[in-house]
């Protein structure tokens, strides 16, 4: 029976295919062990996303420079570099089939695994985020989630290169202890205590530990779904400490009004377990662990 959907619903349908086939290509390379995919500009991504492609990580350098350097124009020569990389081609060195671009020969396409990065960053089952501060910027981690416990890393480094890998979920918090704990203050895990967020400078003790942060780092894990949970960990200069907002589950504690906070002194490995947990939280129990030992 002749297909008798127009070229452009059939196109399409060739391209999603594409985009799939690339993401799983990239993804199974996870079982692998942490690998190194790929290194890109904020610029780059703009390209290659398209600039009506809302990012949902941030982009330093463009947010530094952007009185000085339009994003159309960034975009514009990043692309000639993704071109001359040979990491963009026409089409017509995708196929062999003339019908199949529908004569548009120059049409420019990402290559395949460039091509499964960018599908891997829009349709993940859950993200999380994890933003260290200090004194001299910001160095965000970012994993994008999915089934059969695996993930996409994306590092983003102050200056706006974006690093990408790949690895088992239970590889994660591993690798997010070494931004939370960086200069390993970590001691012996303390008890918890718990006070409202507005009496947090009233407690003499808590506000002198706080006030000797050297770097503070915020993880978020958001759902599919929209629900969320967060995390802050306080680097001081001898002790690291974890707080959490006691609100009901899969609520932003922006959304509370002077929500309780929790605070207690933790271990790097009470730490890497409490990101563990966070990240097997986003995911089917059957789709592997995060190093979080389940739910107890």
């Amino acid at each position: 029976m002749a297909e008798s959907r127009p070229p452009a619903a059939r196109r399409e349908d060739d391209v999603r295919a594409r985009d799939v086939a690339c993401a799983v290509a990239v993804l199974e390379a996870a079982d692998e062990g942490p690998t190194g995919i790929g290194i890109f500009t904020d610029e780059d991504l703009l390209a290659l996303d398209g600039l009506s492609q809302e990012q949902v990580v941030p982009l330093p350098w463009m947010t530094e420079n952007e009185d000085s350097v339009s994003t159309e124009i960034a975009a514009s020569v990043a692309l000639r570099s993704l071109i001359a990389r040979r990491l963009v081609i026409p089409a017509e060195l995708l196929t062999d089939s003339f019908e199949q671009i529908e004569g548009n020969a120059r049409r420019m396409y990402a290559v395949d695994p460039v091509q499964g990065i960018l599908t891997l960053r829009h349709s993940a089952e859950a993200l999380s985020t994890f933003q260290r501060v200090v004194e001299g910027g910001v160095h965000t981690i970012v994993h994008y989630l999915f089934d059969e416990g695996r993930a996409l890393e994306e590092e983003i480094t102050a200056d706006g290169y974006h690093h990408f890998a790949v690895m088992p979920v239970a590889a994660v918090p591993e690798r997010l202890l070494v931004l939370i704990d960086q200069d390993d203050v970590a001691g012996a895990d303390g008890e918890p205590f718990s006070l409202a967020s507005s009496a947090i400078p009233t407690d003499p003790a808590l506000d002198a530990m706080l006030s000797d942060t050297r770097a503070l780092t915020v993880g978020s894990l958001i759902r599919r779904d929209g629900t969320m949970e967060q995390y802050t960990f306080y680097a001081t200069s001898e002790r690291l400490l974890a707080a959490c907002a006691d609100v009901p589950d899969g609520v932003d504690p922006a959304d509370v009004d002077d929500p309780v906070m929790t605070f207690v002194e933790v271990s790097d490995e009470t730490a890497q377990r409490m990101v563990g947990l966070l990240l097997d939280s986003a995911m089917p129990a059957e789709a592997g662990d995060g190093s979080g030992n389940g739910s107890a």
